[in-house]
């Protein structure tokens, strides 16, 4: 089985312009967990919930220097507030890691493993035209097995 059957071809997708605080909406409005940046339907990255959350949280040298900022609200509340004006081109993982629709399930499911992330773009001739994930490869896997 290939990716392209089983992808999801409406991509939600934001310009390397937009903010974080854009983003951060549109993924809760539209219940999604990632966004793929594209600038003249070239991708550029790849930027998801946990991107922003790790970058709201207090970063190592932060945390020796003062240990409170793991449990003080109000400097991750303000650290959010600075974070979100920031583009998204700040944090997006790049460069991004595509697959191509006539790659086999299970070799794109490796290859997300293996780079540690959850949800890849699909790119045939340059152009986006998908996007999968580790749960769109279970979940055809487990009704196979059914």
């Amino acid at each position: 089985m290939k990716v392209g059957e089983i992808m999801t071809k409406e991509v939600h997708t934001i310009g390397p312009g937009q903010t974080l605080k854009v983003c951060a909406e549109t993924m809760n409005s539209k219940k999604i967990n990632g966004m793929v940046v594209v600038e003249g339907g070239k991708v550029l990255g790849v930027i998801t919930k946990a991107d922003i959350f790790k970058a709201v949280l207090p970063r190592y040298p932060d945390i020796i220097e003062d240990e409170r900022h793991m449990t003080d609200m109000e400097y991750i509340e303000e650290r959010a507030h600075k974070l979100y004006e920031m583009n998204v081109t700040e944090i997006m993982g790049t460069p991004p890691i595509t697959v191509s629709s006539d790659m086999p399930i299970v070799k794109a499911g490796s290859t997300m493993i293996l780079r540690r992330v959850k949800q890849v773009p699909v790119v045939d001739n340059d152009k986006l035209v998908g996007i999968i994930t580790l749960t769109d490869i279970i979940n055809h896997l487990l009704k196979k097995i059914k």
